[in-house]
């Protein structure tokens, strides 16, 4: 009866180590799992360090050197950014048939940051856009895409009414 006895005792040890390695195997594969995957959503601080600064919000729009204008305003993707000559009074009166089928406001998404690259001053702003959402607009003027850009870059868009948006820089001090 004894042996009967300490088989069970044996047996009920074999099950309680079996189940303490399959929850530290667990645990080890979960922090293997957040190690590869590089952590994500997990902060990266030492005990006592803060947490690094906050990832600021994407750009609104950037700056790109074209070949033949020199800096201009592109939206995120790098595409040139245009204003219609006539809107610099302040309406809005880019025609909404004919050429200006091939203008494509610079949308805001709703609640979305706006934010100008470092360096570059001037305002940039949303609007009521022709669509019913808002468009980005800087220093006052409706920004605009040309569907004729096939890449980031180019700058075929401009005519006599059609201007690419030259950012203005900071003054020093």
């Amino acid at each position: 009866m004894r042996e009967a006895v300490t088989r069970e005792i044996v047996t009920r040890e074999s099950v309680t180590r079996a189940s303490v390695m399959r929850g530290t195997a667990t645990a080890l594969l979960v922090a293997a799992l957040v190690a590869l995957c590089g952590g994500a959503g997990v902060a990266r601080s030492a005990p006592g360090r803060p947490a690094g600064p906050p990832v600021p919000p994407a750009l609104t729009v950037q700056v790109e050197d074209s070949a033949t204008l020199g800096r201009v305003l592109a939206d995120p993707a790098g595409h040139t950014l245009y204003r219609y000559g006539p809107d610099d009074s302040g309406a809005r009166v880019c025609p909404r048939s004919g050429p200006a089928a091939t203008r494509v406001a610079l949308p805001h998404p709703p609640g979305g940051p706006l934010r100008l690259p470092p360096g570059i001053a001037g305002t940039i702003a949303a609007v009521p856009g022709p669509d019913g959402g808002e468009q980005i607009t800087y220093d006052g003027a409706p920004l605009y895409r040309f569907t004729g850009d096939r890449q980031p870059g180019d700058t075929t868009g401009v005519t006599l009414l059609w201007h690419v948006v030259r950012p203005a820089d900071l003054p020093a001090g």
